[in-house]
């Protein structure tokens, strides 16, 4: 049984070696020819690409042509004085403006030179040329190319080419005859060929060469892949060809590698058999731990179920298709019913959107349909929708909340604002006004007691006032009622404005005001009442963190193309990791008790909404007391950068 057994490997081996040989060598084999294809049609692209070129060039040649041979049909050839003296200059202008060609002759109806550019010519009979013959027959397509010659004068090889002089009557009254020299082809071969190995020669049809790249001549035909294309109407044709051996040299490189990893690879067939029966032992023990992890897979799904039922949303599924899957309890009491089916119907019949082309992310709120429930009857439910991608395709999560309360809650807000608008605001001004009218009429005359508590009564009023503002900004920022409107301002009445407004109150704290502002005309695009309340802002919380005794500056500056203002304390700083936090609504304080000053924690997330919205930016720069390096000094820079109005952008480009 060992021996047989052994022979049988034996012959299987051999039969597979030979099997392998084979295939190998009909891949190679099979190589071989796409990679012989594919030279051929790189090669026949390169001959169209330069047949196009070469056709484009000879156009661009014929029209100037023509509008010289217009002339000339209106001319007596046989005057051959006359046409020196009329047209010798622009015929040898011509020669010299056009690429294509080095020479030029002027026959007339009999093949007699009556013009040439080089001398020799003049007074010879060309009427046995082809060319010539070609042209008076009318062949062509405006022009017509002869048949490759060696020229007796330059002694260089040289294509004939003709254009017809046609007469007043429309007959052809002779022919301005040139050559396409070896040149002219070496130079759009250039401008043509993609590699530098290929080989060119262009001839006519019966095999007369116009010109041949150097070593075309050289490699015999059989170690040349070549590919010839006619160019059309002008009797030649391109053959384009590159050594059999440049060809072939990426197939030799993939016919090693392909070699060598196919032998790796048999080598490795070998390895894989001895280890197939290992592989079939790691095989039984990996079906067992399958075996566990359905299992497991199984106590997951379970639990998933038991959470899916259970969760504090409602929850409805639907395939790609906007097909029912399931639900669960939470989703089936929020309709009132007690089943899935139900649930679904209901949600069907009460949500506004189209099931079939349910979105990812779409959220909105709706009324249940209540049937006889009356438990359901007033609810809000707010639907929100999750994709998630399957491999069969992906799946839609209706999580449903009931949003009754939050509505309830949102609707109370809106009459708690309203209430603030209509009861506080309106006294506030009134004893605003009162407090100032009595500050100004009896203020000196109070005792200094007396006086104290009215500033103290003025402080808290204002402040009282500013929080009533900021709660009504906040609102009307939220239902997108907020007011912006524009109007171009002096850039330097802003701050200016601003301190004027802020005098008092900075002298309350005992703080100073530094106004610093450039000699400047520039504008700026504005909300005259919003920028004051930015700057209110900006102020306030400067003089707030300043010593008693010190100065708050403010200044402005202009600079490309914005003006920049800005509000500078030297306060203790804000820690470096609390300054993108400030600009929240209702932020945390960014100081400890004994630093942190009063305050609702709206004002700077509405002033940088605010300046948002009348196109500019506002940001901070601080460095915090304990932070400070060396000598560098502690506070906060509040900058406020608007765009100049477009009349002052003018200015400045002009």
């Amino acid at each position: 049984m060992p021996n047989r057994l052994a022979r049988g490997f034996r012959s299987s081996f051999s039969a597979l070696v030979l099997t392998s040989g084979a295939t190998l060598l009909f891949f190679l084999h099979y190589d071989y020819e796409r990679t012989l294809r594919e030279g051929e049609v790189r090669l026949s692209h390169v001959a169209d690409l330069f047949n196009q070129h070469f056709l484009g060039a000879l156009e661009l040649a014929t029209v100037r042509a023509e509008a010289m041979t217009v002339r000339l049909g209106d001319f007596n050839l046989y005057q051959v004085p006359a046409l020196e003296a009329e047209f010798g200059d622009e015929l040898r202008q011509f020669v010299e403006d056009v690429d294509q060609i080095s020479a030029m002759l002027v026959l007339d109806h009999d093949g007699a030179v009556r013009w040439a550019s080089i001398e020799g010519f003049l007074g010879l009979y060309l009427d046995n040329r082809d060319y010539f013959q070609g042209t008076l027959d009318g062949g062509g397509n405006g022009y017509v190319i002869g048949a490759p010659l060696n020229s007796a004068v330059s002694g260089r090889r040289v294509t004939p080419i003709a254009w017809p002089i046609i007469s007043e009557t429309g007959e052809i009254a002779g022919v301005m005859a040139s050559s396409l020299e070896s040149g002219y082809f070496r130079r759009l071969l250039e401008e043509t060929r993609f590699d530098p190995e290929m080989l060119v020669d262009i001839r006519a049809i019966d095999g007369t060469a116009a010109f041949s790249s150097e070593g075309f001549d050289e490699l015999a035909e059989t170690r040349l892949v070549s590919v010839s294309s006619p160019i059309e109407g002008t009797g030649l044709e391109t053959v384009m060809a590159l050594p059999r051996s440049v060809v072939i040299r990426s197939f030799l490189l993939r016919a090693v590698a392909f070699t060598a990893v196919y032998a790796l690879l048999s080598v490795l067939a070998l390895y894989a058999a001895i280890l197939a029966h290992r592989r079939m032992l790691a095989l039984r023990v990996s079906l067992a731990q399958t075996e566990h992890e359905a299992w497991n897979a199984k106590q997951a799904a379970k639990q998933f179920q038991a959470i899916f039922q259970n969760v504090e949303d409602g929850i409805i599924v639907f395939d790609a298709l906007g097909e029912f899957r399931t639900s669960n309890l939470r989703a089936q009491e929020l309709f009132g019913v007690d089943n899935a089916e139900d649930a679904v119907e209901r949600f069907r019949a009460s949500a506004p959107v189209d099931f079939e082309h349910l979105a990812d992310s779409t959220s909105f709120i709706f009324v249940p349909d209540a049937g006889s429930n009356q438990g359901v009857i007033g609810r809000e439910i707010r639907c929100k929708v999750s994709r998630v991608e399957a491999v069969e395709g992906h799946t839609l999560y209706c999580v449903l909340t009931d949003v009754s309360a939050e509505e309830r809650l949102i609707r109370a807000r809106t009459v708690f604002v309203e209430t603030v608008n209509h009861e506080l605001r309106t006294p506030l001004t009134s004893l605003n006004g009162a407090m100032r009218l009595l500050s100004a009429r009896f203020g000196n005359e109070l005792p200094p007691k007396a006086r104290q508590l009215l500033d103290l009564a003025e402080r808290n009023a204002n402040r009282l006032m500013m929080l009533v503002n900021d709660i009504l900004t906040l609102q009307a920022m939220d239902q997108g009622r907020l007011d912006v409107t524009l109007e171009t301002v002096r850039a330097n009445d802003i701050p200016r404005e601003a301190v004027s407004n802020m005098q008092g109150y900075a002298d309350g704290f005992g703080v100073g005001l530094l106004l610093e502002l450039p000699d400047t005309s520039a504008h700026v695009h504005v909300d005259p009442q919003r920028m004051q309340q930015v700057m209110d802002n900006l102020i306030s919380n400067a003089v707030k963190y300043s010593p008693k005794g010190d100065s708050v500056e403010i200044s402005s500056a202009v600079a490309d193309g914005e003006v920049m203002i800005k509000v500078r304390d030297h306060g203790v700083g804000i820690l470096a990791a609390a300054q993108d936090a400030i600009f929240e609504r209702f932020a945390k304080p960014a100081h400890g008790p004994d630093t942190q000053a009063s305050g609702t924690g709206l004002g700077l997330a509405i002033s940088r909404e605010l300046v948002e919205r009348m196109g500019g930016t506002l940001s901070l720069e601080s460095v915090h007391r304990d932070e400070a390096l060396g000598d560098q000094p502690h506070g906060s820079t509040f900058i406020v950068r608007l765009p100049l109005a477009q009349i002052e952008q003018r200015s400045a480009a002009e």
